[in-house]
């Protein structure tokens, strides 16, 4: 137990000390590609509050995250753009609306109605799409908005311009660091303890006297508030925000991510995000039709890893720690 103890800890270090020095190593780019890998890590952990550790299907949480997106991006447009008030609308706005659908269409899930919920999920983000679409005069329509500002930051002893991208790194990480850590002690505590006994068996969470709909609604509301977190740093770093960022098809990704990762963990959607990012850059790269190949290798993943990237290494090291236990008991008879 200590030396897997020991064995986290180190491995915890080298990766933070990898995510640090990667800019140093890395070009623009890769650097860019970064910071929208640790985006949708962000945006598939918080959708797996819901998935994973409620048992919540949800179709439409790129609604929260344009939500966000397009909100950041009307306060850096403003007459006096402010990074942290941009985020902190983003959030406030996507937790607002979260809160107000979710109390409005959790119902449905408490009388066991998922599918019903899941529906109203995906119409409910093709509102917001098609609203982002033809709002001309505040989303910029079709076109979306371009040219929204990355204001510095004065830190006292440096100024961060956030026009530089590897300024941003540095400031994506430390946000998306913190929003995690929020996340994973949630879901560590007697709250997320609680949304596990409620997916895993819904009427006797309720039998035991829990509030089911008061902790699905604070579910889905935090949830909603983190997507809009991510929104908001994806307008910082690419200045640019389209209806397309709501689209079922994001919707589509997001989902894919968290299962490809293991939603039954909470590092799972985080290594989902890193695989599947990488992928879809390594394709773009050589093929048109690299969405085709990507299909294929996520088929083949849930097809031979149902449990996930991590799912599948916990069932791995499960199977060894119980082969060396049989050995270790077999030489002891002997």
């Amino acid at each position: 137990m200590g030396n897997s103890k020991t064995l986290k800890i180190f491995a915890a270090v080298i990766f933070t000390i990898a995510i640090i020095i990667l800019p140093h190593f890395a070009g623009e780019y890769y650097t860019t590609l970064a910071i929208k890998v640790y985006i949708m890590a962000l945006l598939a952990c918080s959708f797996n509050l819901l998935l994973g550790y409620t048992g919540i299907l949800s179709f439409g949480q790129a609604a929260y995250y344009g939500i966000g997106a397009y909100t950041c991006a009307l306060v850096l447009k403003g007459a006096v753009p402010n990074i942290w008030l941009g985020l902190l609308a983003a959030m406030v706005a996507s937790g607002i609306i979260a809160f107000l659908f979710g109390s409005l269409c959790l119902r449905l899930t408490e009388a066991g109605h998922t599918v019903y919920f899941a529906m109203l999920t995906l119409a409910f983000g093709q509102i917001v799409y098609t609203v982002a679409f033809k709002w001309d005069s505040v989303t910029g329509g079709d076109n979306g908005m371009a040219g929204i500002p990355a204001p510095n930051i004065d830190l006292g002893f440096m100024t961060l311009h956030l026009e530089n991208v590897y300024h941003f790194y540095f400031f994506a990480i430390v946000i998306i660091a913190v929003a995690l850590a929020i996340l994973y002690l949630l879901v560590h505590s007697s709250f997320g303890a609680t949304l596990q006994a409620i997916r895993e068996n819904h009427e006797r969470a309720k039998f035991m006297g829990q509030n089911i709909r008061t902790f699905q609604v604070i579910s889905f509301t935090v949830a909603g508030i983190f997507c809009g977190l991510a929104g908001g740093i994806f307008v910082a770093v690419e200045k640019f925000v389209s209806p397309e960022l709501v689209y079922w098809s994001k919707s589509a990704e997001i989902i894919m991510v968290s299962i490809l990762g293991g939603i039954y963990t909470f590092v799972g959607p985080l290594v989902g995000a890193a695989v599947m990012l990488l992928i879809e850059d390594y394709l773009s790269s050589y093929t048109s039709y690299w969405s085709v190949f990507l299909g294929s290798v996520l088929i083949i993943f849930v097809l031979f890893m149902p449990d996930g990237i991590v799912g599948q290494l916990q069932q791995l090291k499960q199977r060894y720690s119980k082969t060396r236990i049989d050995t270790s008991l077999c030489r002891s008879d002997e």
